[in-house]
């Protein structure tokens, strides 16, 4: 009898055990799809830094849709827009990821300042997408 309770202790524990560990990774898959709409993202990622003039025919479906980019994750955003065009960190140390939307100074060399207009994402401690801002210039 002791040895039953004893078994049925060890699978309950052995149980416990393991739906809490399924519920925490699937608690790690945080952030969501990135959908886009009218978005070609093998286009966007060939036209890096836009020099070749190819992300600009997004410009108007990104303001449009920046609210979609809102709790995405950092993998999510790299699989949908490629590698960021440089990456910067801010004042309490979180990612900001800054992609050309248009050419500009940038295209001779990646430290010239730029009046180009930008997507930047900055990422929260999770690297989930916090804040979209669209604007003339890079970070700083």
């Amino acid at each position: 009898m002791v040895l039953i309770l004893l078994f049925d202790y060890t699978y309950l524990k052995n149980t416990l055990i393991l739906l809490l560990l399924l519920i925490f990774l699937d608690s790690c898959s945080l952030g969501e799809k990135l959908e886009l709409k009218n978005f070609d993202s093998v286009v966007f990622k060939k036209d890096r830094l836009a020099c070749n003039k190819q992300r600009t025919q997004f410009i108007e479906n990104l303001k449009s849709q920046k609210d979609a980019f809102l709790g995405v994750s950092e993998n999510e955003i790299y699989s949908q827009l490629g590698r960021y065009d440089y990456q910067a960190v801010d004042a309490k140390n979180e990612k900001v990821w800054v992609y050309f939307l248009e050419s500009g100074s940038q295209c001779t060399n990646i430290r010239n300042k730029t009046k180009a207009l930008t997507l930047v994402l900055k990422l929260n401690s999770v690297s989930l997408v916090k804040e979209v801002i669209i604007q003339k210039g890079g970070f700083e």
